[in-house]
């Protein structure tokens, strides 16, 4: 099926990515996934982009933050190997003084170029922490009653306040 006016997004984002990312990281690399994966190459439509020129300032209009905020997720994400930043000649900028002072930052996103790997992983667990106990609840007199009458096993009877303000202190005096 083809879906118009969207951006396709490696699995591994969703599957392992989301719950290691901060926020900040999450959306910087969104952002980058989004300007190269999301656009069509103007010289060959057939092919998206592998990297984009994006600037601090549109960073910040596009994911909210500050651009210090922006410049450590981005120094985050290469140290991760997440995503790759270079400049206009394609040399690979892996410090932030390297990429101080350079013009124009081209970015690409690292999970792109594993397309073949990911393919293979598709069908494994991809999760880092799989549940393997369930958790029990102690279940008491008052969750059955709940869970009986969520359940529809009991018809829920309505009484009025007095009764049940007398049905609270019987209860107390039992006690």
């Amino acid at each position: 099926m083809l879906y118009k006016q969207t951006t396709q997004t490696p699995n591994v984002l969703f599957d392992v990515l989301l719950k290691s990312l901060s926020r900040s990281e999450l959306t910087v690399l969104l952002t980058i996934i989004r300007k190269t994966i999301g656009m069509v190459n103007p010289f060959n439509t057939n092919q998206r982009l592998e990297r984009a020129w994006i600037s601090q300032r549109l960073f910040s209009i596009c994911t909210g933050l500050s651009g210090r905020s922006v410049s450590n997720a981005i120094d985050s994400l290469v140290r991760q190997h997440l995503i790759t930043v270079t400049n206009r000649q394609g040399h690979h900028l892996k410090t932030r003084a390297s990429r101080r002072g350079v013009f124009k930052l081209y970015y690409s996103s690292s999970l792109l170029l594993e397309q073949n790997q990911e393919k293979r992983k598709s069908s494994e667990v991809t999760c880092l922490n799989p549940v393997t106990n369930g958790h029990t609840i102690k279940l008491t007199e008052t969750k059955l009653l709940c869970e009986q009458r969520s359940q529809g096993f009991k018809k829920i009877q309505r009484i009025s306040d007095r009764e049940r303000i007398l049905q609270i202190l019987h209860q107390q005096k039992k006690k």
